[in-house]
């Protein structure tokens, strides 16, 4: 273990870096974007600048004391806070960049792959399979912390260094990503190609069918454009590494399951295309390289 650290990384951990470098820099972009409007909306700017002010508090003042409920929260903070940042990024994407590209990824589809896997898959959509696909869909918003608590509440010396690594390497997968989506925005299939789908998607419970509604409207409304890559994969693709490496029968009774489904589906609830899957599987290997690469010389 290398402790001859950088006096930068003395005051801050890589993954605090690469957040508070970047999203100073969103936040930026969506105050100047705002200003632009007819009708300027400033009230879309707090939450945001409010959750970044928190997450810069509870990283300097973690460094002067040994509490352990903070320093859990100056690390965990990161990861609720990206799905802030990262809806106001996508607040201005398509100004930066208004260009969809989903001709372009489904015509990767059919060139590399010989056919369109949301629409192989539409014969077999069921209320049943519609309802296990949609929670094991979901299960992406859950997954990070869980396994980020796990990890850090373990009966291990090296706990916190074990989950540190783990968030160090999703944050580089959930940041490196934004340069994708900047470079090759696109909606999904499901927004793009409506015209490509007769068989309704519907689940079993009241509770499923108004999440894929909301969600289905949420996306239509919204400029978000996230497709290439998954991250959704992309960030189950790391979980499971990093399970399979700390936490095996987590790994087999739990990331490996319901990431599988999940891969399953993304392109079954018409949410991405093949292509997507392909592309996370180089930014999740980079990611945990680059992140165990960085632990071992600053930790």
């Amino acid at each position: 273990m290398n402790n001859t650290r950088s006096p930068l990384f003395k005051q801050f951990y890589p993954e605090d870096l690469i957040v508070l470098g970047v999203s100073p820099l969103i936040l930026f972009g969506l105050v100047y974007f705002t200003s632009l409007t007819q009708s300027p909306d400033y009230t879309k700017i707090i939450t945001p600048a409010v959750s970044l002010l928190v997450l810069t508090f509870f990283v300097i003042y973690q460094r002067s004391t040994p509490n352990r409920t903070v320093k859990f929260l100056r690390s965990y903070l990161h990861i609720p806070f990206y799905g802030i940042i990262f809806s106001a990024f996508q607040e201005y994407i398509h100004k930066l960049n208004p260009t969809d590209y989903d001709s372009l990824l489904l015509k990767a589809d059919l060139s590399v792959f010989g056919f369109d896997i949301t629409r192989v898959l539409e014969p077999l959509v069921n209320k049943p399979l519609t309802e296990l696909l949609t929670l094991s869909y979901f299960s992406y918003y859950v997954l990070p912390t869980l396994t980020f608590v796990l990890l850090y509440f373990a009966k291990d010396p090296a706990s916190l260094l074990k989950a540190r690594n783990y968030l160090l390497a999703i944050i580089i997968g959930w940041y490196g990503a934004l340069v994708f989506y900047l470079a090759l925005p696109a909606a999904g299939p499901d927004i793009a190609f409506p015209e490509h789908y007769t068989v309704p998607l519907t689940g079993l419970s009241p509770l499923t069918n108004m999440y894929l509604e909301n969600l289905g409207k949420y996306l239509r409304e919204s400029f978000v454009r996230n497709t290439f890559p998954s991250m959704h994969f992309g960030i189950i693709l790391i979980t499971n590494y990093f399970a399979f490496r700390f936490k095996r029968k987590y790994f087999l009774f739990c990331t490996l399951p319901l990431g599988t489904l999940l891969a399953i589906a993304t392109v079954y609830l018409r949410q991405h295309y093949l292509i997507d899957l392909v592309g996370s599987l180089p930014v999740a290997a980079l990611s945990i390289y680059l992140a165990n690469r960085i632990i071992r010389k600053t930790a």
